[in-house]
């Protein structure tokens, strides 16, 4: 397979992954995707993605996540369906400020959107996003 087209892949399903653990992490890694030329360059992302597997959200970059995923559903749910999104989002406030998967605030927010808003707004390109398996 071609170098290029894994760490693009890759890349798809982790990016709201690394966002999550820190924005500079994941302007980093986009920045250097505008930057790669050679294959080396790739393999060094690819690296860098599974480097960035084992470290741990931060609430701040999972709030700012949280609300890019919002995003992808902000013009078609209802009021009810916005305003549950936005309690779950309230109640992230009060993570630690560093947590890793399973931390009920977060995962409770990740499981609405994953089994709610998803099913009911279908979004290709999110269904992909390891943050929601």
């Amino acid at each position: 397979m071609d170098i290029r087209k894994n760490a693009e892949r890759q890349w798809a399903r982790q990016k709201y992954e690394v966002m999550a653990k820190s924005y500079r992490y994941y302007s980093g890694i986009r920045d250097r995707f505008r930057e790669a030329k050679e294959e080396e360059d790739y393999l060094s992302i690819l690296d860098e993605l599974n480097e960035l597997e084992d470290l741990s959200y931060t609430k701040k970059g999972f709030i700012n996540t949280a609300e890019h995923l919002w995003g992808y559903f902000k013009k078609s749910a209802t009021e009810e369906e916005k305003s549950q999104f936005f309690q779950m989002l309230e109640d992230c406030s009060n993570l630690p400020e560093e947590f890793g998967k399973g931390e009920p605030a977060a995962e409770n927010l990740l499981s609405y959107i994953r089994e709610t808003l998803l099913p009911a707004y279908p979004q290709a390109y999110l269904s992909q996003s390891s943050i929601l398996k």
